[in-house]
């Protein structure tokens, strides 16, 4: 049994799995540090802020976030992705520093933002191509969902660390200093997946010379393909999801703060929920229609979401309304993220996961100056209706491309 199941692991990895699992602890430790700086709205309140100042604070990458990963999708393979990670991990951990050595105002913190934002959005981007690099297209989809799942806990699990630290001796600032130190190590265990994977970046380059020298696919020829292809579609959720992640995530303690809730409860319950969806649920799913999982789950979502306008001050539904949106996010995600790769023609598939990242993290450091200039002129009711009406539209989508995928296979077999 123990053999089969080995071999059912290695049939769908093209690297060993101790590169997948360092690659794991690696973004663990990322997603950690990232999770430890959930708290900096809590430190820009401190100096003086407030969330319309937080959102300039995190928007402050958006411009440069994009340009590096619109490097990734112009040249993808100019870096091996792991390296790539691996100095976007350092880079983050040098803007962890420098969050802890501002005080006095909230004002310097818009060029830690930069560093910390375009730092996450390269990680982000990169990581999955990394992952995909390392398995075939049928383990792609659990594999992502491991990699994802292994990111919500890490980003789960470092606001709860962090608040634990806050409360010592080393306050906000050492908290931050703390979480560089994680990234040193982040740092480290990427690096190494190199020297045990050393084949992947070798295989897939020699793949994608042949390619090009075959179909000679051009960057402008590249996207118009992608976006005329069903894996827009894809996009287009991805980039709601962005919005939906970065306004829950990067917000919550400062509204559980003006509900009287513990943010904790948040972070627990949402994280406990995308571990379980990903790592569990995900084994049940995939037993039926990717298209049909993804419709149901952004459903659940949508619902979560709604929930978040009636939760008050009650501990309890607050506590499950997060561990609803942490299912339905939790499942999502890492099947739209395969399904834009799998719908994809081989010859572009390079380069739709950098653009997947582009988008997600375009939206990830530019809708919270949408959102804190919500939350400060109309209070976080109208930022939940807002959230509210993009989960909606993934609904749509979702169920619409089902149905249209639906009818064609059932023309087809007739």
């Amino acid at each position: 049994m123990v053999a089969q199941e080995e071999g059912g692991v290695r049939g769908e990895l093209h690297s060993g799995l101790p590169a997948v699992v360092l690659l794991l602890m690696g973004t663990l430790g990322i997603s950690t540090a990232f999770g430890m700086l959930l708290l900096l709205p809590l430190y820009v309140q401190e100096l003086g802020g407030d969330e319309a100042d937080l959102g300039v604070v995190l928007s402050a990458a958006a411009v440069p976030a994009v340009l590096c990963i619109g490097f990734l999708i112009r040249y993808p393979e100019a870096l091996r992705p792991h390296v790539v990670v691996a100095l976007a991990i350092a880079t983050y951990g040098l803007g962890a520093a420098g969050a802890s050595l501002v005080t006095g105002g909230w004002t310097p913190l818009v060029g830690i933002g930069v560093l910390l934002g375009t730092a996450w959005a390269v990680v982000y981007a990169a990581s999955p191509m990394a992952m995909s690099g390392m398995v075939t297209d049928e383990g792609r989809a659990a594999y992502f969902g491991y990699l994802t799942g292994t990111q919500q806990v890490g980003i789960g699990a470092g606001p709860v660390i962090a608040r634990f630290l806050v409360e010592t001796p080393l306050g906000f600032r050492g908290t931050f200093l703390a979480a560089g130190v994680v990234c040193l190590v982040a740092m480290v265990l990427t690096l190494v997946v190199g020297a045990l994977a050393p084949g992947a970046r070798t295989d897939a380059g020699k793949e994608g010379a042949e390619e090009n020298r075959s179909s000679a696919v051009s960057f402008g020829a590249a996207m118009r393909r992608i976006l005329g292809s069903e894996a827009a579609f894809s996009l287009a959720m991805i980039l709601l999801f962005a919005c939906l992640f970065t306004s829950m995530t990067s917000f919550q303690p400062t509204f559980a703060g003006a509900r009287g809730l513990d943010y904790s409860v948040f972070y627990v319950a949402y994280t406990v929920a995308v571990i379980f969806s990903r790592f569990v649920l995900a084994g049940v799913a995939a037993r039926f229609d990717s298209r049909l999982v993804i419709a149901a789950s952004v459903s659940v979502m949508a619902l979560a979401v709604a929930s978040f306008l009636a939760v008050g001050s009650n501990v309890f539904f607050y506590g499950i309304s997060s561990s609803f949106l942490g299912l339905g996010y939790g499942l999502a995600l890492p099947g739209v993220q395969a399904q834009a790769v799998n719908v994809s023609e081989e010859q572009v598939r390079p380069r739709v996961l950098p653009m997947a990242g582009m988008l997600f993290e375009g939206a990830i450091l530019g809708f919270p100056l949408v959102a804190g200039w919500v939350i400060t002129g109309f209070g976080y009711r109208a930022l939940f209706a807002i959230l509210l009406a993009l989960a909606l539209v993934q609904v749509a989508i979702a169920w619409w491309r089902y149905m249209v995928t639906g009818r064609k296979t059932s023309t087809q077999a007739a």
